[in-house]
């Protein structure tokens, strides 16, 4: 079930400008305080960046450069699975990153119930003088049913 031949594949380079409205509503969204997070240079709650490569993506660029459609069909349930961030430095409000995507691994697991496939999408970010800020690791789980 597992599409193995992902593994390896470059899902591209996507830019994004950390603007202080988004950031404030993120904050808002997950319970923290957007105060905190106001103002030119303010940094970012923890978890922002998963946010980041959907950005303008329009369900092509990105995190969603995993090819959806391939995956789910019948049966098939997606969830998100692990999610770690790998922090640099802070990711600051008003500053201007490029993210370049890949799929660093893609696994099997077996259950009595269910197949289970695992891909894992890596960000890595970027400031605009090419010094690594964060990168975003995310598992996607397939859940097959079986019989």
């Amino acid at each position: 079930m597992a599409l193995s031949e992902l593994k390896g594949t470059d899902l591209g380079t996507q830019t994004v400008r950390i603007e202080q409205g988004p950031v404030r509503v993120f904050a808002a969204a997950v319970k923290e305080d957007p105060d905190d997070y106001t103002g030119e240079g303010a940094t970012v709650p923890p978890t922002f960046p998963f946010v980041m490569p959907y950005w303008g993506s329009m369900g092509t660029g990105g995190a969603a450069g995993l090819p959806i459609e391939r995956l789910r069909g019948p049966g098939r349930m997606l969830l998100h699975g692990e999610q770690e961030f790998i922090y640099h430095r802070p990711v600051r409000v008003g500053e201007e990153l490029t993210g370049t995507g890949r799929v660093s691994d893609v696994y099997e697991k077996e259950t009595a119930s269910a197949t289970m496939a695992f891909y894992v999408r890596e960000m890595d970010w970027r400031d605009a003088a090419g010094e690594p800020v964060v990168t975003d690791r995310f598992t996607l789980i397939v859940r097959e049913k079986k019989g």
